[in-house]
């Protein structure tokens, strides 16, 4: 039994059709069912129904495929590792961030560079707690910074810091004087949120319900720069995680504390438990451990 028959086996499984498994491995159909079929003579027993129309797995096929899939990704993993341990400082880091990130993260870049100018960093996306897992799992990132925090087996989540709201206001706001602003204060005033399935903006819409305060929410926003516009332009106020308003603040615009205990997150780094990383992956994690 060789690691190419069970990875074809895999595909045929996943895809539920030999045709189309064939067309994704760039092979030809007669070339994966023998393939399939050499496999189930090395086990001795059927892996897949041919009796029926409908792709259906026997209940040792069944078995096999659950136990390929860990050996298959194991493989994968082994395959990555060791390739980017071979390139040493010369690889691609692939990492998850959250926007409100995005200036203290700079900042480790800055100190990166002097380490391993040749190194390429790139950034995504991740909003949402199975598209984090699912980037760590697939091995499509190296680690994500996120404000989930992750329960998993395979995932180990590090607290990196914790960091309150703020509101921003725009500098004629009669916000932008009050040295102590509550949330029974927010009743009567425009506010400029984040998506609702988006964790921060849960939170914060979460706090509001526990203080039991219809807040007035007149735009629902996806990207945190956009809700800065919004609030320049006089539409209404945000609230906001403190390290995503620090810098680079518009003149027109200030921010001011919220006088209320809940209203502040944590911020993680999530890596695979299990995955080894080259000397200059580590380092790049060391100094965002130092970030916060």
């Amino acid at each position: 039994m060789d690691l190419r028959k069970m990875y074809y086996f895999d595909s045929t499984v996943r895809y539920k059709s030999f045709s189309r498994a064939a067309k994704a491995l760039h092979i030809s159909q007669p070339s994966l069912s023998n393939a399939i079929k050499t496999l189930e003579e090395e086990i001795g027993a059927p892996l897949i129904e041919r009796t029926t129309k409908q792709f259906r797995l026997t209940e040792l096929g069944i078995q096999f495929y659950e136990r390929s899939k860990g050996l298959i990704s194991q493989f994968e993993l082994m395959e990555t590792e060791l390739k980017e341990i071979a390139k040493g400082e010369n690889i691609e880091i692939r990492l998850g961030m959250i926007e409100s990130a995005n200036y203290l993260f700079s900042q480790v870049i800055l100190e990166y560079r002097k380490l391993y100018p040749y190194n390429q960093i790139t950034l995504r996306d991740t909003l949402y707690n199975q598209t984090v897992r699912q980037a760590l799992v697939e091995l499509d990132v190296h680690g994500v910074i996120t404000n989930q925090h992750i329960v998993d087996a395979e995932i180990k989540s590090e607290l990196l810091y914790n960091e309150p709201y703020v509101v921003l206001v725009k500098r004629d706001h009669p916000f932008a004087t009050n040295e102590k602003i509550l949330l029974t204060d927010f009743a009567e005033q425009s506010l400029i949120i984040g998506m609702p399935e988006f964790q921060t903006s849960a939170q914060i819409l979460k706090v509001f319900e526990q203080e039991k305060i219809i807040p007035n929410i007149q735009y629902k926003i996806e990207r945190f720069e956009m809700i800065k516009v919004l609030v320049e332009e006089g539409l209404g106020i945000a609230i906001l995680p403190k390290h995503y308003v620090s810098q680079h603040l518009s003149d027109n615009l200030v921010t001011r504390p919220v006088h209320n205990e809940y209203l502040n997150r944590n911020v993680y780094l999530c890596t695979m438990k299990d995955r080894t990383f080259p000397e200059s992956i580590l380092k790049l994690f060391e100094l965002i451990r130092k970030m916060g």
